[in-house]
């Protein structure tokens, strides 16, 4: 799908792909322009209306479970053609593009889907990457909560290998932030009111 100028603001991945090398994340904070925030998150939500979203699991293949004290979120994965989604999808084609060439990383896909957390629900701390399998290298998460207050809460933490906190994002509707996979442990605090997002990642075969 074709993207236009007009579809977002014109960003400069240089600096979000060299924090990746140096501190394993990065954040855009207006990476997407007010008229995309706004597609994205009539599309989420009137897709969650219709009754398309499901309760998301934890793990993988077969051990796969649902299990509301560990996530709460209810999820719908992306398709290209999906109106607003689709055009998502083309753009973090280009970043993906970008990272390839800059970090090397042999990625081959990108997945995502929308997240849609009730008040209260929550995300507690994991690692994106499963055990058994190392295809995941980058992840994704892009925020639809447009003008959203600080006490409204809902803030990923996110963490280093050394176990030190680097992070702690109020998810500001257009902010995106990636970060590795496998060593960035991470959890999404409860909020009171829905908050909104699309979580992904950057795949190698």
């Amino acid at each position: 799908m074709q993207i236009s100028q007009t579809d977002w603001p014109e960003t400069d991945f240089t600096k979000a792909v060299e924090s990746l090398a140096q501190r394993h994340y990065a954040v855009i904070p207006d990476f997407l322009s007010p008229p995309m925030l706004e597609m994205l998150r009539s599309e989420c939500l009137h897709m969650h209306d219709e009754g398309h979203f499901h309760a998301a699991s934890v793990g993988r293949a077969a051990g796969q479970q649902l299990n509301q004290r560990i996530r709460g979120d209810s999820i719908r994965w992306l398709e290209p053609e999906f109106p607003a989604g689709g055009r998502y999808l083309a753009r973090m084609a280009e970043l993906q593009a970008q990272l390839n060439r800059e970090l090397f990383l042999g990625l081959r896909q990108f997945e995502t889907h929308y997240a849609h957390y009730e008040p209260g629900s929550f995300y507690k701390r994991h690692v994106d990457r499963h055990r058994d399998n190392d295809a995941r290298v980058i992840s994704a998460v892009c925020y639809l909560n447009p003008e959203w207050p600080q006490e409204a809460g809902g803030e990923i933490r996110v963490w280093n290998d050394a176990d030190e906190e680097v992070l702690c994002l109020s998810p500001q509707g257009g902010a995106l932030l990636l970060f590795t996979s496998h060593n960035m442990p991470h959890e999404v605090l409860p909020a009171n009111r829905v908050r909104l997002s699309l979580a992904g990642w950057f795949r190698r075969d």
